[in-house]
């Protein structure tokens, strides 16, 4: 039976629990702004709630001063940095040299790419914070994207059962996304995110000007979230989402800020109630079912296909979502061709899945971490389906439905025949969509 949830309420300004939308840190708290009149704008707060859990949020622009001295007021006897090798130097490197004025602090970082998400990363850096001194007065921060904010949160998670965890998000698709959640999760060879726990963030600080120094490609990527919970659980954004996307991805630090306003309006509804999206939450897996299969099929060692990042292949994931449930006689024509254009809108090409193969990507689909939320069987998927664009088509509570894995393998085979015939002259891999 479809099932709809209910519309997002107004915050009430008299609850504690609210978004405290408009307001901005007062310039005299420790963890605000300073300097003079000509320093940038003041840092602007938010809040959301993991169930009885509250995190903080500060919001700016060129405010990396500002982002140091929010860490320094934690009172922390120590700083572990995760991050990795190419935010390293730009970001992390100048962090840590603020806060170790105030307590020491040990700069972990890794290469990037999806490879390093791995138990081998997490081990070591678990042995160098141990060897660090870290107490349960440490906190860890995250600063980079999902994948060092992932191998962060699960450090953070684990030393002592659980110290103090701050993110510092500098792409798109870790601040309007990954960071917004107590999810934390190491991939293995079979599948991603299979190795995890449940830990939130006390705090979150985003430095717009950061994020937008990154790649259009990153920037492609990072919205596409924006992108799935529109079509999945608010489409009343869409009409926004039209207005601020566009395929050369030549987004201001402003843009970016409303595209994380409104990931935060959908994520903060849904963690509400359900912190560890284990319910409503699963909502937010839209897309993700094939998109993690084909992340981890493009990577896989002499695919011949280039690394496709997590964003866009959670749009093209959507894309088969689309298509199933359209061979399904559940989601109709109209809404198919809203998936294709706002997919087109931000820039992901088909063409990115160019050297991969059925085979591979359904093998990876075979270990999607939600099999078993509901009984399914060795011939089913169970996947998150629309029968409108909002309106989820799951079964039970967790808004899954079982799909017969030839139509998903239908599915796949279309996407995979369109990507080896596009004859658009996108560079892929690099930054030439659209």
């Amino acid at each position: 039976m479809d099932s709809q949830l209910p519309p997002p309420a107004p915050a009430d300004p008299r609850d504690p629990q609210a978004d405290s939308r408009d307001s901005q840190a007062d310039p005299h708290d420790p963890h605000g702004p300073h300097g003079s009149h000509d320093s940038p704008p003041p840092l602007t707060e938010r809040h959301f709630s993991l169930g009885d859990w509250r995190v903080r949020v500060l919001l700016g622009h060129d405010c990396l001063d500002d982002v140091a001295q929010a860490l320094t007021g934690l009172d922390a006897d120590r700083f572990v940095f995760v991050t990795d090798d190419t935010v390293q130097g730009v970001v992390a490197s100048k962090l840590a040299g603020v806060v170790e004025q105030t307590a020491p602090a040990l700069l972990l970082s890794h290469p990037p790419g999806e490879a390093h998400k791995n138990l081998a990363t997490l081990s070591r850096f678990i042995d160098l914070s141990l060897d660090f001194k870290v107490t349960r007065r440490s906190v860890v921060v995250a600063v980079g994207g999902g994948i060092p904010g992932n191998i962060a949160g699960l450090l953070a998670g684990l030393l002592f059962r659980g110290i103090r965890l701050v993110h510092v998000p500098t792409t798109v698709i870790a601040a309007c996304d990954s960071v917004i959640s107590a999810k934390q999760a190491v991939n293995t060879a079979h599948a991603k995110n299979t190795v995890g726990l449940y830990h939130p963030p006390e705090l979150i600080v985003v430095d717009f000007g950061v994020v937008a120094m990154g790649s259009p490609r990153d920037m492609r990527s990072g919205t596409c979230e924006t992108v799935k919970n529109a079509l999945a659980i608010d489409p009343g954004q869409i009409p926004t989402l039209r207005r601020l996307l566009r395929p050369r991805a030549d987004y201001t630090a402003s843009d970016l800020e409303e595209i994380f306003e409104l990931s935060l309006a959908v994520k903060s509804r849904l963690l509400l109630e359900d912190p560890h999206e284990k319910y409503s939450g699963v909502l937010l897996e839209y897309g993700h079912t094939v998109g993690h299969a084909l992340e981890l099929a493009s990577a896989a060692p002499g695919s011949g296909a280039v690394p496709v990042k997590h964003g866009e292949a959670v749009a093209l994931g959507m894309a088969v979502a689309a298509d199933v449930a359209h061979r399904l006689g559940a989601l109709g024509a109209d809404a198919v061709a809203t998936h294709e254009e706002l997919i087109e809108r931000v820039g992901v090409c088909r063409c990115l899945t160019a050297g991969l193969d059925t085979e591979t990507v359904m093998h990876h689909i075979g270990f999607d971490n939600k099999r078993g939320y509901e009984a399914h069987t060795s011939s089913d998927v169970p996947m998150v389906l629309l029968g409108a664009l909002g309106v989820p088509l799951g079964l039970g509570q967790h808004y899954l439905t079982p799909v017969p894995r030839r139509a998903v393998r239908a599915a796949v085979d279309e996407l995979l025949r369109r990507g080896r015939e596009c004859d658009g002259g996108h560079d892929r891999g690099h930054d030439a969509h659209g």
